[in-house]
């Protein structure tokens, strides 16, 4: 057979992976115009179309997913054998792209990424700031090399075949309330001393599937008043008087002097792991970013 374009592989590789076009473009940093470029030069070694094209819609035919399956093991196998090679020269440079969650992201990724500048200046971290879900799908999908995402004990982290878990260590939430709250000068509290109070929440988030499960046998709905998704908001609404709320300490910042941050008994303890491709797993890069992730979780964790 013709010698194959690796550019092409990666490419339709990508295409299968992401669906479209402008999509493998973003996850491999290319132009659209590179992709079908790429994926073009391919169709020419092969000799046989890989894509039906139908105006600006492109899909996969029977042999470009042959193609594109078999592409997919090459990849893996590409990066394994780079990571094996790098850990024999124990170099820690090139880009290493992470996927972190938002409060994460605020909270634990700036650190790191100072010290990992600080200790190894030949390696080029690059952030992508996703859900904790979707940053797990872009490792899976190999946009990027390390994810950092978290679970609850109640809804573990579940990893598709290939990906491999560390744990970083624990986010704890506790309830903030206003400074003018009959609570506010408690040194702690619990979930039964606020069942009547007016909850902000993040319809479909973890904390209020936990709050719905405290309050599954208290009457009504009314203490979910307002639907609130972003922590910083939920804050100032807090030193509003408006609602109480359940926030993560990661990435919290300093509060502001109107609200006070209560720590709860049974609140829900938030777990965070580095999730990354098993078949990069040797790669001296990765095995740094691990290390000083975990390290600066330890910290946080102290306060």
């Amino acid at each position: 057979m013709t010698n194959l374009s690796l550019a092409g592989l990666r490419a339709i590789d990508a295409l299968a992976t992401h669906g479209s076009v402008t999509a493998a473009a973003g996850a491999l940093g290319y132009t659209p115009s590179a992709i079908s470029q790429q994926i073009a030069r391919l169709e020419r070694d092969v000799r046989q179309v890989l894509i039906d094209r139908q105006g600006r819609r492109m899909t996969l035919t029977v042999a470009g997913r042959i193609l594109a399956e078999a592409a997919g093991r090459i990849v893996i196998e590409l990066e394994s054998m780079n990571a094996e090679l790098q850990a024999q020269t124990e170099t820690v440079t090139g880009p290493l792209r992470v996927a972190a969650f938002p409060t994460a992201a605020r909270g634990v990724i700036p650190a790191a990424m100072r010290e990992l500048g600080q200790t190894w200046p030949s390696l080029e971290p690059q952030l992508v700031e996703v859900d904790s879900h979707r940053a797990v799908e872009l490792v899976a999908k190999g946009t990027v090399d390390l994810a950092v995402a978290h679970d609850w004990a109640a809804m573990p982290l579940e990893l598709p075949e290939g990906l491999h878990s560390r744990h970083l260590g624990d986010d704890v939430s506790d309830v903030l309330v206003s400074h003018t709250h009959p609570l506010a000068r408690r040194a702690s509290v619990e979930f039964d001393d606020l069942r009547e109070e007016s909850w902000l929440y993040e319809p479909g988030s973890v904390a209020h599937d936990f709050l719905l499960n405290a309050y599954r046998d208290a009457p009504g709905t009314a203490r979910f008043t307002h639907m609130v998704s972003e922590y910083a908001s939920q804050i100032e609404m807090v030193g509003a008087g408006l609602g109480v709320a359940l926030v993560p300490r990661m990435g919290r910042g300093p509060l502001p002097a109107t609200v006070r941050a209560l720590p709860v008994g049974s609140a829900p303890l938030r777990r965070v792991y580095g999730v990354w491709r098993t078949a990069t797993g040797r790669r001296p890069a990765l095995t740094a970013a691990l290390g000083v992730l975990e390290t600066v979780c330890a910290r946080l964790g102290r306060h």
